[in-house]
């Protein structure tokens, strides 16, 4: 990002500090810190999608393996594609979760479910099977450079905001520049989508997280809760 961005940064900081606060007032995501299939499955059918029905595909998720006596929360490659192979695959993944939702717009789009047998299947291709590899392979690259390129070889991921997304959920400093961030950048900026592209977008948020003295990930599902006409705040900080 160029320094001539530098005063749309000053001015999304003041307008987050205004509009926000205190950090520690902000309702935070938590993630799934020793799952690895449900940061798959949760970033794979967050965009184009109501936040509620992803949390739905989740809970069908945990539903179907504690059926089978398995356990989401610790879930890895394997445990998804036994999943995956147990119901026949993506379309009866999608029927499992209830959920037919496709990875695109276009005609003859894959379903996401395809796309998370997809990710699974290539993830475990180099070697990240578990949270605790993707841990390791922080350790050695804070940029997750392999899993990154891994991950924007999947099928209409190529943006990159899935990725921040999964990045995000697995417990690492994210952005994820959907919709809502860029309706919340165009809103006090002025500058669009195409203007910025995701990674323009993304640095533009870490920038403000950084003047703003927070992790870009709190900041971003801030924006995203707001723009959304979610509550922002734990209801015990209510002022």
């Amino acid at each position: 990002m160029t320094l001539e961005l530098q005063p749309e940064v000053d001015r999304l900081t003041e307008v987050s500090q205004t509009l926000f606060g205190d950090e520690s007032r902000w309702i935070t995501a938590n993630g799934y810190p020793n799952s690895l299939a449900l940061c798959i499955i949760d970033s794979i059918w967050s965009t184009g999608s109501a936040y509620q029905s992803v949390q739905n595909v989740v809970s069908n998720y945990r539903a179907y393996r504690a059926a089978e006596g398995g356990d989401a929360s610790t879930d890895g490659t394997k445990e998804l594609l036994k999943t995956f192979a147990d119901v026949r695959g993506g379309r009866g993944f999608a029927d499992r979760m209830k959920n037919h939702k496709r990875a695109h717009t276009r005609k003859g789009a894959l379903l996401k479910a395809e796309v998370v047998l997809e990710a699974a299947d290539a993830l475990k291709g180099i070697g990240i099977c578990t949270m605790a590899d993707v841990r390791a392979e922080y350790a050695q690259d804070k940029d997750l450079t392999r899993i990154e390129k891994t991950w924007l070889g999947l099928t209409s991921q190529r943006s990159g905001v899935t990725f921040n997304y999964f990045v995000g959920l697995a417990g690492y400093q994210s952005v994820k520049p959907d919709r809502m961030i860029y309706r919340f950048i165009e809103k006090h900026t002025g500058l669009t989508k195409r203007q910025l592209g995701t990674r323009k977008a993304t640095e533009l948020i870490r920038r403000v997280a950084d003047a703003y003295s927070t992790e870009a990930r709190k900041l971003d599902h801030t924006i995203w809760r707001f723009e959304s006409g979610r509550e922002i705040f734990f209801p015990d900080a209510a002022e």
